[in-house]
């Protein structure tokens, strides 16, 4: 403990923040519920329980954050993985940041480019104007409870023409994250269905649209080999890309999101989902898929189809790389952007773009990957 103080006293001296220092005797305390967590990792030797303790105050002196990944990336067990390796969330939301949010200032005033990614219909809108509507998600409207604009006829109608719309569609909250707002919605006969639960256009507008504006896209057809996985999700790869300071634009990582649960309607890892990660040059998912773990640890298949993860191969591979890349160039002030992309039948479309994507998922399925983030950023 006299080494704890002594640690403990460097790091109050060193910080001008004394926020951080009110709030560190309940993050210590907290350290046990992270070291208290399964390994995502059983088959290998764990450190003990004392080595773990001090891993984890060694991060939240010098990083000022407790590290909510130190199961899932491996840095319980011995001899396993340097968690100098591996980029802290603290770290890296910053510099992130900085790279995506600069603002640009006029005479007049001053402004940026996230919301070419935030708002969903921008987003679609302009990469469908730039690098050809072939490659991104249709639009089929936008409705809030005011009305309704039907992409195809440009043209605003009351919201009493949802019901002219025929068949399923997905409505996403025009600026929702991580899998939330969003839900499949079946339009027939007057009526709005949503998990099995049939509402008239008041009801529907009142418990779904009330005061926020959604994107209506049309349900998407994936490709045979992801629609094997079983799951009512249309399973997306996040892959991310880093535009270097000579402008080089390099992919990042990229990993496969799959649905876990028949009955879910989203991929994401946030919402239940797995990771796996893909091998860049060949397109090939890694041995493992990585669960948040709230919800699991990894497994080597999938839980619904029993398809074996390791050496699967994902279509249009290259194709995808292509596409991201070209992406990226038509967002010429943002550094890093990680994107959701659906293969389908005729190859790979874009489905959205991040600029505040999350280091979690890259190194739950990576490792570490400091080294190559300050590499592709200098590159």
């Amino acid at each position: 403990m006299k080494a704890a103080r002594k640690i403990a006293n460097g790091v109050y001296n060193g910080y001008k923040s004394l926020s951080f220092w009110a709030k560190f005797p309940v993050k210590v305390m907290k350290i046990k519920e992270i070291i208290n967590k399964p390994s995502y990792y059983p088959e290998m030797q764990r450190k003990t329980k004392k080595e773990m303790w001090r891993d984890n105050f060694r991060w939240l002196c010098k990083d000022k954050e407790l590290n909510s990944f130190y199961t899932s990336y491996g840095l319980d067990i011995k001899g396993f993985r340097d968690e100098k390796d591996f980029i802290p969330h603290r770290e890296f939301c910053r510099i992130r940041n900085l790279g995506n949010q600069k603002v640009i200032r006029t005479n007049t005033g001053k402004y940026n480019y996230i919301a070419l990614l935030r708002d969903k219909y921008v987003f679609a809108s302009y990469l469908s104007s730039t690098i050809g509507k072939q490659y991104v998600v249709r639009s089929v409207g936008i409705a809030d409870k005011n009305g309704l604009f039907l992409c195809e006829k440009d043209q605003w109608l009351g919201i009493d023409a949802v019901l002219n719309l025929s068949g399923s569609f997905v409505f996403k909250m025009i600026d929702g994250e991580c899998g939330e707002g969003v839900f499949l919605v079946s339009i027939a006969d007057g009526l709005l269905t949503v998990d099995k639960n049939t509402y008239s256009l008041a009801e529907f507008v009142t418990k779904y649209i009330r005061d926020s504006r959604w994107l209506i896209q049309p349900v998407i057809e994936q490709h045979e080999a992801l629609l094997a996985f079983g799951t009512r999700s249309v399973n997306t790869i996040r892959a991310v890309t880093i535009r270097g300071k000579s402008g080089k634009i390099s992919v990042f990582n990229a990993f496969l999101r799959l649905g876990s649960d028949a009955d879910s309607f989203v991929d994401n890892r946030a919402m239940g989902g797995f990771g796996v990660g893909i091998d860049l040059e060949t397109g090939m998912l890694m041995h493992y898929g990585f669960q948040h773990d709230r919800f699991g640890v990894k497994a080597e298949k999938h839980p619904l189809s029993g398809i074996t993860f390791e050496g699967y191969q994902i279509p249009f591979w290259q194709e995808t790389l292509d596409l991201i890349r070209r992406a990226h160039q038509q967002f010429y002030e943002l550094q890093s952007i990680g994107w959701d992309v659906v293969i389908t039948p005729s190859g790979p479309v874009l489905l959205e773009g991040n600029d505040d994507w999350e280091i979690g998922g890259p190194q739950d399925t990576y490792g570490g990957l400091k080294k190559r983030w300050d590499e592709q950023v200098n590159a």
